[in-house]
This record gives structure tokens, C-alpha cells and sequence, in this order.
């Protein structure tokens, strides 16, 4: 016979006297308004100065706000996602590169492409976009220039050590996901070497970038070599790019934290599915959103959680990520 999960999850088996199924419940932090990371006075700056540039760049080009959508997301997973896109606008516009990998990062993992940022662009637009004016330059490089003081002291960096050390959620197990190859790779390689030296740390991405961090030291591993350490303890805390959110049993571990938040909420949804599932011990999990205070994930996360709540009104139900 065919039954729900929530029918499984609902209802009690009389021989046992349990539930069917044992629920794995999901318990939120991150999410009331008072809780997201407020922008620093630096990184502020260098938001400011993008915007500014983005601004500048629409008026004098037709199609150009996909870019402020592209280079504000990018900053707002890590300051050095950020740094590594705004270097290499500056480096290499004019090449073509940048729109060839959209977002200067490594081609495989580096940037999650949604379809808001696959809008189609002419050739003659593109062309004009590349020439930039001494004003564009000017933003461009003050948005560098805060991003390159401010790299030691990302907010969202001190948030994972919190809930990593004095939450105690890297003893209950933890998997940080981003959308960008390159702020998973930095937080990770930071976190062994500067504060984790005995804690073998995974790093699960496409292509050959997966492989294990032993005192800031990368040794390349097979994807599924990494799942069977996560399965028999050996590794406790696992960051990966969305790669690693679908098809991956992560039972073992007892909590997530999104450094940030995709706009298509299947993609979350997926994310959280790798550890409340099937064979979980627990009885609840811990997940974590991060986003700035004021930021576009902020608005996003506000116009996703308005439209749950009114499918909540008209069905009775939401799912629980947001």
C-alpha cells in the first residue's frame, strides 16, 4: 500500500507502538529579522561602491543588472568570492573572460548559474559593457580596495566558528554548503589551518576539486571515499558546493549551515534533505541560513518567506526551510 511520509510520520504502529516512520524534525536559526549578520561598516563600503558601479554601468548600458545581481551574490557569500570577481573585472575586462566563466572563479564549481543570471546578452552590449568609463573604474576599484582590508574578518566566517565551536555543532557533525567553489574552498582551508589543525576536514565539489584538509594540507579524494568517511565518523565537518546536495546520505551528521541562500528554494530543500533523512539517529536537526542585514539575499529570503506564508494560508502546510 502507497502512504505519504506524513501518514508514516503521523501515525503509530500498533504492533511496536511507535510511529511507521520516525520523524526527523528541523529546528530553524537565522531566520527572524533580528538574525541576519549585520553588514559591517567595511563591508558596507564595499557594497556601496558596487551598487554604485552597477548603477552607473545600467545608465549607460541596457541589460547591465544582471552583472549587480552577479557580483552583490557573490560578495555576500564570502568577502573573498567577492575580491576574487571585482580582481578580475578589473584584470581582465575586455576579454571576454568573465562572462565566458560567469563570476572569475574556477569553471567548475565557482558559480552556481541560475536562470536570473543567464538572461541573454548581444555581443554589441557586451562590447559596450567592457569599456569601462574612469567614474566605473573608480567604483570598482573603491569596492576592491574595502573587500582587500576587510578579507580577515568576514562576518559570515565568524558566524560558522560560533555555531562550529560554542554551539558544539561540530561534535554533533556539520555540513556547510555555498554556491560558490571558491567560498567553500576559502572557509575551509581557513578553518583547518587557522583553526582546526588535528580536524580532517572534507571538501565535496565537482571535477577533481574534492579531497581532505588535514592541517591547511589538501590531499585530493574520490567523492565517494569522503561519503564513506562522513558514514563511519572519520570526518565530522564536510563544505561543499551544491554538488554535493543531491544524492548524498549524510545521516551521520546533525547539522547545516547555508553560507547562502540560492533563490530557487528546491535547491534548499535538497540541501537540508542530506541529513533529515531516513536512518538519521537524531530526533532534530540543526539548520542555519546566513545572510546579510539589508542585502539582496536579504530581500529575496523576505519575498520567500512572504509567498510561504501564503501558500501556508491557502493549504495549511509550508515546507520548513524557510
Amino acid at each position: 500500500m502507497r502512504r505519504t511520509r506524513q501518514y508514516l510520520e503521523d501515525t503509530i504502529d500498533p504492533a511496536t507502538g511507535e510511529p511507521y516512520l520516525k520523524p526527523v524534525r528541523v529546528r530553524l536559526f537565522g531566520e527572524g529579522e533580528d538574525e541576519a549578520v549585520p553588514l559591517p561598516p567595511y563591508l558596507q563600503d564595499a557594497y556601496d561602491a558596487a551598487q554604485e558601479f552597477c548603477r552607473l554601468l545600467s545608465q549607460r548600458v541596457k541589460g547591465a543588472g544582471f552583472l549587480k545581481t552577479l557580483l552583490l551574490r557573490r560578495m555576500g557569500s564570502s568577502i573573498y568570492a567577492g575580491r576574487r570577481t571585482t580582481e578580475k573585472m578589473l584584470a581582465t575586462w575586455g576579454t571576454g573572460e568573465l562572462f565566458a566563466q560567469h563570476g572569475a572563479g574556477k569553471t567548475d564549481e565557482s558559480v552556481d548559474v541560475d536562470d536570473d543570471e543567464t538572461e541573454p546578452r548581444n555581443t554589441a552590449a557586451e562590447s559596450d559593457m567592457k569599456n569601462l568609463t574612469s567614474e566605473e573604474r573608480a567604483q570598482l576599484a573603491l569596492c576592491l580596495k574595502a573587500l582587500e582590508v576587510s578579507q580577515d574578518r568576514d562576518p559570515k566566517f565568524q558566524q560558522v566558528l560560533d555555531y562550529l565551536v560554542n554551539e558544539n555543532w561540530l561534535a554533533q557533525g556539520c555540513i556547510i554548503f555555498s554556491q560558490y567553489f571558491d567560498s567553500a574552498w576559502w572557509r575551509a582551508e581557513s578553518l583547518s589551518r587557522e583553526h582546526f589543525p588535528e580536524e580532517p576536514i572534507g571538501v565535496y565539489a565537482g571535477g577533481a576539486n574534492s579531497g581532505i584538509l588535514l592541517g591547511g594540507k589538501f590531499k585530493a579524494c574520490a567523492r565517494d571515499d569522503i561519503k564513506a568517511k562522513v558514514k563511519h565518523g572519520e570526518i565530522r565537518l564536510l563544505i561543499g558546493t551544491d554538488a554535493a546536495s543531491e544524492g548524498l546520505n549524510l545521516q551521520r551528521l546533525g547539522t547545516l549551515i547555508n553560507l547562502d541562500l540560492p533563490w530557487n528554494p528546491t535547491r534548499l530543500e535538497q540541501r537540508k534533505g542530506r541529513i533529515q533523512r531516513i536512518g538519521q539517529i537524531r530526533d532534530e536537526v540543526f539548520v542555519c541560513n546566513l545572510r546579510y542585514r539589508g542585502s539582496v539575499e536579504d530581500r529575496v529570503h523576505q519575498l520567500l518567506s512572504s509567498r510561504l506564508e501564503y501558500i501556508f494560508d491557502l493549504f495549511g502546510q509550508i515546507p520548513d526551510v524557510l
